[in-house]
């Protein structure tokens, strides 16, 4: 009897191994969920590429999915210019298979909005731009992504850019540095590089509830974005074109939902000259 008890249980024991350790693979599948822009895992598949992406389908009558077009605006005037700090940091760039990102962490570099504190902790870009305003796209978009701590609730900034005929420093700095091209690659150099100096206007800007614009789609996002495009030249935009293709979400329903914004209307355009 005494061995046959440890026979049984040892078969138990057996059965939560192998089940844990099935549970353990499903996790780091979920974590290795590939998506895209196109075909079979484009963003109209996201949610049925993972069962802990479901938010990306937006089809839930009070979904908050983002980007959305910017067309309805009501004016706030308790919104004020944006508290930003940031500081500098050295260029630390990669290409995750679906965007540039800048790592951007442990600087001190925060926001504060409506009574929280946000913590900067990287930015990358979409050509063309996600976000549309009165229908308009810009042809890239720069987010910013910020995170409260403990809450892990996030707050990005949107820029929209403008493509003309002068370089943006910036942007140029990047490119000298070797825009990553391939997923996987990743430039690092000792030049200083500080968020604040390529956005425009802070004190402008519309502000929405919504969510990430890429899996899992989470709704935890305070999204500010800046009236005032930037402005980069035709050759920049196809230095980030050429490897990004088109890393852009479609619009997503509004829902009943209505941007607050400093003013209603985007600032006038840049002169092509500018």
């Amino acid at each position: 009897m005494r061995t046959i008890r440890t026979k049984h249980w040892f078969i138990k024991l057996w059965a939560v191994i192998v089940i844990a350790g099935i549970s353990f693979a499903g996790s780091v599948n979920a974590a290795d969920t590939e998506f895209s822009y196109n075909g079979d895992t484009g963003p109209g598949y996201w949610s049925e590429l993972n069962s802990e992406w479901g938010a990306c389908a937006g089809t839930a009558p009070d979904a908050r999915q983002s980007p959305i077009d910017i067309d309805r605006v009501k004016i706030d005037r308790n919104l004020m210019p944006l508290e930003l700090q940031t500081f500098p940091t050295t260029i630390d760039i990669f290409n995750n298979g679906h965007t540039i990102e800048q790592r951007y962490e442990a600087t001190g570099s925060t926001i504060y909005f409506e009574g929280r504190a946000y913590e900067l902790q990287q930015f990358h870009f979409h050509t063309l731009s996600e976000h549309a305003v009165e229908g308009e796209r810009g042809a890239m978009e720069l987010h910013a992504v910020f995170q409260e701590p403990g809450s892990g609730d996030n707050l990005v900034i949107g820029m929209l850019f403008e493509a003309g005929k002068k370089n943006n420093p910036f942007i140029q700095t990047l490119i000298d540095a070797g825009l990553p091209e391939k997923n996987g690659d990743t430039t690092m150099t000792d030049e200083p590089i500080d968020l604040a100096d390529v956005l425009t206007s802070t004190s402008s800007y519309y502000t929405y509830p919504g969510s990430l614009t890429t899996p899992p789609c989470s709704e935890n996002v305070t999204w500010i974005v800046l009236q005032k495009p930037a402005k980069f030249s035709q050759a920049q935009f196809q230095s980030f074109r050429r490897i990004l293709g088109n890393d852009f979400r479609p619009l997503q329903d509004l829902n009943g939902r209505t941007a607050r914004g400093t003013s209603k209307k985007l600032p006038d355009k840049y002169d092509d000259d500018d």
